[in-house]
């Protein structure tokens, strides 16, 4: 198919029924940007679990040093 013939089918009000188009063709129909993150994220939501993350290395770090201690102090 040319170029032109694919524009005519899959283009915005192309010949082709949304339900045949994978979720590519359908964002580039309408203009929709791609998001490589899940939709529901949010920047709220990465500081949320960034800072969860930092507890967790804290308390990991406080659990070496007790046992270091015990052990060797």
């Amino acid at each position: 198919m040319s170029a032109s013939q694919l524009r005519q089918r899959y283009g915005k009000g192309g010949t082709a029924a949304d339900s045949e188009l994978s979720a590519s063709q359908l964002r580039a129909r309408y203009g929709v940007q791609s998001n490589s993150r899940d939709f529901s994220t949010s920047k709220q939501a990465d500081s949320n679990s960034d800072a969860a993350m930092m507890a967790v290395g804290a308390f990991c770090v406080v659990v070496l040093f007790y046992f270091l201690y015990s052990f060797f102090g």
